[in-house]
């Protein structure tokens, strides 16, 4: 009997070991079975310690797919439970882990559903910064993903906390053109029933109408496309349907959706939280006006809150606006009376929680304190001659440098005031010897002409040929002598001109008719009327000094043909346009670049300084216009002048 009995209990360890010895051999059959487990604990106590035994295995048979499946089960936990701390940790752990193996949408996605449960719990300045983050994130890696993502986010803030709906419906739309340019048809279904969610609350059914039928046709296309969608977000749109169809339609037009929806439900009781379908219910019932059936949900939903030990006062105050609808005064009161004892307690311990949390954080805090300041006392004298020695070298270099810095800083100023007196040097041996050349060309004619006319054999006719050759050099020379001074102001600046009001048509013909006499024969000289310029403002002496210097120039070297003069407004640039053009001997490409150089001749048998063009081009930069030579232009010269139109002085 002793022996049957030992060898029974033999065939019992036997039994009992086998699961365990099997179990050990097929890890893959243990990790089926863990994360059976943990999807079933989801919300309660021990899925942590669940979850963290699957994770672990999925790690050691490198299964990545287990890990993700792990982390976001671990999300979804913290996520229902509203836990943020823990959900931020979950969260950032799994982020950390898809950015290591390259998986850039698991990580946006986990990124956009904390920052959605921290916006629903209230947390605008976490959650918008966390919006911020994310965008910037998905914008530095050009993922179009990551911006649609950050879309939602942005939309879903405004919805919340600015309870801005066109700035919310205009993000979210984004969001859906990013979401359908990727093919990622799932996440635009997700985006569709925030879009009517956000009409849904704010009774704009005819609106939430327009979308529910675009997610009707993403429904069919993925149906075609043999892509499965989340049952919890197909009830979600059925639940949606049928209180949009209610308001739009009422209750007999949409009875057929209602009991589809319920057969969904009853077919897929996990596809949503009771919480969340006693809620769908109560709208329902809102929208047809049935108070009774209304406040029955109310009692459903609480009634299962408080078998999850959960108490919500904002429940009773509902119940309470209802029964007073209803009539029923007594019972309403009763429920005010109940919010009110209700919300006292409520935020009794809450205050408990928080004054229990703050004094732990206290003590944690103290003993930081403590040993940062301990720590502090040990490195202080250590810290001090650190301090010390890099101070001195810090002086020693800065020394240096400064010292290096004014050395070079004096050679630069050396060489540059060396160069320039170099330049000065040249300049002024150049101008005294252009200067020199020509003064004493004119000169030489008037010394040798008033030496003829002074013999007495001399006709009338002789004696008035001379006269003129001196009086031609006398006027040469008076110029050259105007256009030098007029250049010795400009190098020093110091020449200012008043600005007066110009007519323009008077100004041009003044300075043309001077030239008249000087023409060569079947040379016309002509002058085109500005169109709709009557005045403006401007140095007179100025403008008629350049005028007349390209003026001079035309007169000279035109031996046939026209030299015209025009004027037009650019009002796009506000200047005046002055343009001269003639038909002589024109300027060759090669010599364009050094007309407007001081002395420079283009034809040294002509007669001239060679300053009018020069000063010309420096009245323009006084003046901050411009005066340039038309290199299109094949019949001769025409130079255009661009002089700015400013207001009255």
């Amino acid at each position: 009997m002793v022996k049957r009995n030992i060898k029974w209990l033999l065939v019992v360890l036997v039994l009992g070991l086998c699961p365990s010895i099997l179990h050990a051999e097929d890890p893959y059959g243990e990790m089926k079975a863990l994360a059976d487990s943990a999807q079933k604990v989801l919300g309660q106590d021990r899925l942590p310690s669940i979850n963290a035994r699957w994770i672990k295995l999925a790690r050691e048979l490198n299964d990545t797919v287990q890990i993700s499946d792990a982390h976001n089960n671990l999300i979804s936990h913290y996520y229902q439970l509203g836990d943020i701390d823990q959900l931020k940790a979950a969260t950032y752990e799994y982020m950390d882990w898809c950015w290591k193996y390259q998986r850039t949408r698991d990580r946006y996605m986990a990124w956009r559903q904390y920052i959605q449960r921290m916006t629903e719990k209230g947390m605008q300045e976490e959650a918008m910064a966390e919006t911020v983050r994310l965008h910037q994130d998905a914008e530095q890696a050009r993922d179009k993903y990551g911006l649609a993502c950050g879309e939602m986010c942005i939309g879903y803030n405004h919805r919340v906390f600015g309870n801005n709906v066109k700035l919310c419906i205009e993000n979210y739309n984004n969001a859906l053109k990013l979401f359908e340019e990727g093919s990622y048809y799932r996440d635009a279904y997700v985006v569709l029933l925030n879009i009517i969610q956000t009409y849904l609350s704010r009774s704009e059914y005819a609106e939430a109408g327009e979308y529910l039928s675009k997610l009707s046709q993403l429904e069919d296309k993925l149906d075609r496309k043999q892509v499965g969608i989340d049952p919890s977000l197909h009830l979600r749109f059925c639940e949606f349907r049928v209180i949009g169809l209610l308001a739009n339609e009422g209750r007999k037009a949409t009875e057929p959706y209602i009991e589809e929806t319920d057969r969904f439900y009853r077919q897929h009781p996990k596809s949503s939280t009771p919480e969340a379908w006693f809620g769908y219910k109560i709208m329902c019932c809102r929208i047809l006006g049935d108070l009774k059936g209304n406040i029955a949900y109310v009692d459903s939903l609480m009634d299962y809150q408080h078998s999850l030990g959960l108490c919500y006062p904002y429940n009773h105050y509902m119940k309470g606006e209802l029964q007073e609808q209803l009539g029923d005064y007594r019972a309403a009161c009763r429920s005010y009376a109940r919010y009110a004892a209700v919300s006292d307690s409520v935020r009794t311990a809450e205050m408990d929680d928080k004054l229990s949390k703050y004094t732990a954080q206290f003590e944690v805090d103290r003993l930081k304190m403590e040993k940062l300041e301990l720590s502090a006392r040990l490195n202080k004298e250590r810290l001090m001659i650190a301090l010390a020695v890099g101070g001195l070298v810090l002086l020693l270099l800065l020394l240096i440098t400064y010292l290096y810095i004014r050395t070079l800083s004096m050679n630069r100023k050396l060489e540059a005031a060396r160069r320039a007196v170099e330049k000065m040097s040249q300049v002024k041996s150049s101008f005294i010897q252009h200067i020199t050349h020509e003064i004493r060309t004119p000169l030489n004619s008037i010394v040798g002409f008033s030496t003829l006319l002074a013999q007495e054999k001399l006709d009338d006719v002789e004696k008035r040929e001379y006269v003129e050759q001196v009086e031609g050099n006398n006027t040469y020379l008076l110029s050259l002598m105007e256009n030098i001074l007029n250049i010795a102001d400009m190098d020093s600046r110091v020449w200012e001109m008043p600005r007066e009001e110009i007519e323009v048509d008077a100004c041009c013909k003044e300075c043309i008719e001077g030239f008249r006499p000087e023409l060569k024969p079947g040379v016309e000289l002509e002058y085109v009327p500005a169109s709709g310029i009557m005045a403006f403002y401007a140095a007179r002496q100025w403008l008629k000094m350049v005028l007349v210097s390209l003026l001079d120039n035309a007169v000279k070297f035109t031996e046939e043909g026209h030299i015209r003069v025009s004027c037009e407004e650019d009002k796009s640039r506000h200047v005046l346009r002055f343009v001269i053009e003639d038909t002589g001997i024109g300027i060759r490409p090669d010599e364009s670049d050094r007309i407007f150089e001081r002395f420079y001749k283009v034809d040294t048998f002509t007669k001239g300084s060679g300053l009018g063009l020069a000063i010309a081009n420096e009245i323009m930069e006084l003046v901050g216009g411009r005066i340039y030579l038309d290199d299109t232009y094949c019949g001769g010269c025409r130079f255009i002048v661009e002089w700015p139109m400013k207001d009255k002085p």
